[in-house]
């Protein structure tokens, strides 16, 4: 049987695993689904159509599955989260179902979600990600995998942020920031995440090749579609071919091109 405290409020219409804990005064409330393992901590709530993943910790005060904050949004719109399994999100998070019709937040797997954290309607993460305290993800961000974004940092509706990309506390971002590389301040770029690259297991060759790329497109004072015609004409391992990719996808706000300290 699932473990509840006395005094949480449980749903009729919930879906609990066998081996769930339910924390003190924690809100169980509408069609929620909550995998096996889960641990759900005081006062936490979990509103409307949510499903969360086996071995998932919410941490006590975070609420998933509310409206969304949007002038224009109605509440009979059926919309849901979705968290993949071994997430860990810490205390008073909020994490907003989608503002569209049939669409969906969604969380992927094991990812590290700190204190205060907000993930608005329609924001996608994916896997492996670390999002440190106080991050503001406006509605219809899209966050790779294995990403860090640092504390107090706050990114605008629609960004993209790819994968292996590290961003500075505190910075402000309202363009997309490519995989690989570590975006600080306003919209600027540091430099390579080398670190991290390292860390995740990418070859010398891998690596190599993201830098090359990355002198093309950000230390030779070329525009953008004359830096990316340049790039045609070499070879590239995978990695660079992933991170060349980022900046010829469709994109809402444009890429983050310059780099800090460079006018």
């Amino acid at each position: 049987m699932p473990s509840i405290h006395p005094s949480a409020i449980v749903d009729a219409a919930a879906r609990i695993a066998e081996d769930v804990h339910i924390g003190p005064y924690a809100i169980v409330e509408g069609p929620v689904r909550l995998g096996e393992g889960c641990r759900l901590g005081p006062h936490a709530q979990l509103i409307g159509d949510v499903k969360i993943g086996p071995r998932t910790v919410i941490g006590p005060g975070a609420i998933i599955g509310a409206d969304p904050q949007s002038v224009k949004f109605d509440p009979a719109t059926p919309s849901r989260v979705e968290i993949g399994p071994e997430n860990t999100i810490r205390e008073y998070v909020t994490i907003h179902r989608s503002e569209r019709d049939g669409g969906v937040t969604r969380v992927g797997t094991r990812n590290f979600i700190m204190t205060g954290a907000h993930l608005a309607h329609d924001v996608w993460i994916g896997d492996d990600n670390v999002i440190a305290n106080n991050c503001l993800l406006a509605g219809h961000v899209r966050l790779g995998d294995r990403a860090f974004l640092g504390g107090g940092s706050v990114f605008h509706q629609f960004v993209r942020v790819g994968d292996l990309a590290m961003i500075q506390g505190g910075s402000r971002i309202s363009l997309d920031v490519p995989p690989f590389l570590m975006g600080c301040h306003y919209n600027r770029i540091a430099g390579l995440n080398a670190v991290g690259m390292r860390r995740a297991g990418l070859s010398p060759d891998e690596r190599a090749g993201i830098k090359r790329a990355f002198k093309i497109l950000y230390c030779q004072g070329l525009g953008l579609p004359q830096a990316l015609r340049e790039t045609d004409s070499h070879e590239w391992p995978e990695a660079a071919k992933r991170f060349l990719a980022f900046f010829r996808e469709e994109s809402h706000c444009g890429c983050c091109l310059k780099r800090n300290g460079a006018d």
